[in-house]
């Protein structure tokens, strides 16, 4: 998915915030704004938004000399969602279609996205969408390929939100058997998880925790290391989880993939040809 005119308020309104959350120098955060805007006036627009993204980070990183302004907001997320897994984990085991009832409370984590600009109550969200019909719908395919799978790449999205991942991870291995790799990001990255964000969910506990090489909000292949490229090459499913992911990774008709997420954005929505907020489980 590449990049649209429309995608630049965005660009600049998460690089005064991140400009913010890092310092509280009114210069610094002008000179930032400034070199971001420079750099999205010589941009085609022809890359993916995380791709772009990942440009404009390192530049704010570099003016605000802040390699993680997220952080404290990460530890948060994580701690909140670990408060309330068990009682989210007793709630898919009570339920009538477990496997369904973690893959939506997967989808109600996807809420945590400090990029998206998105205002969220994550309570409200868990109770809509334990609930709400689904957008796209290819659960029954997810199923099918699950069951003849030996190897499951789940590509993840954020802090916080990796707690709910885990619970879907769990109630897959428990009903499948397969290996899983849950993929987290090398740099840190807005709010995006990082092996430290796994350690802390206990992510290591139910799969395999791998880096994907690169540090954009999203998985662009052509940065991926060579270690993770093996593993997504070789993967029988692909579970790609946010909208960055679905943004890198729309194109790639040849996996089996399944893009897992909460429509956040109008421009995705429009790609998709449903509405913001929706709920998406949709095989590529």
């Amino acid at each position: 998915m590449k990049t649209f005119i429309d995608c630049l308020p965005c660009i600049i309104r998460q690089a005064l915030e991140t400009s913010r959350l890092s310092t509280g120098d009114e210069k610094i955060h002008k000179k930032a704004v400034d070199r971001v805007m420079a750099f999205l006036m010589e941009s085609d627009y022809q890359c993916s938004p995380p791709e772009v993204a990942r440009h404009v980070y390192k530049i704010i990183n570099e003016v605000t000399g802040e390699r993680d302004p997220y952080k404290a907001i990460k530890a948060e997320y994580n701690r909140l969602a670990l408060k309330m897994y068990p009682r989210l984990k007793k709630t898919i085991v009570d339920s009538a279609d477990s496997l369904l009832t973690a893959i939506r409370l997967a989808v109600a984590g996807n809420i945590i996205d400090f990029g998206a600009g998105v205002k969220f109550d994550l309570e409200e969200t868990i109770r809509e969408t334990l609930v709400r019909p689904f957008a796209v719908y290819d659960y029954e395919k997810l199923k099918d390929s699950l069951s003849t799978a030996g190897l499951l790449l789940y590509l993840g999205d954020n802090a916080g939100e990796i707690v709910f991942d885990k619970l879907l991870v769990e109630e897959i291995t428990g009903k499948y058997s397969l290996k899983v790799c849950y993929a987290v990001k090398s740099e840190p990255i807005i709010n995006d998880a990082t092996v430290e964000d796994a350690r802390e969910a206990g992510m290591a506990g139910v799969a395999e925790v791998i880096e994907n090489g690169q540090g954009a909000p999203g998985t662009i292949l052509d940065l991926c290391s060579a270690e993770f490229l093996e593993i997504y090459n070789n993967a029988d499913v692909i579970i790609s989880k946010g909208q960055g992911n679905y943004e890198t990774l729309d194109g790639e008709k040849e996996k089996n993939i399944f893009f897992l997420l909460k429509v956040k954005c109008a421009l995705i929505a429009r790609h998709l040809k449903i509405k913001e907020g929706d709920m998406v489980l949709k095989r590529v």
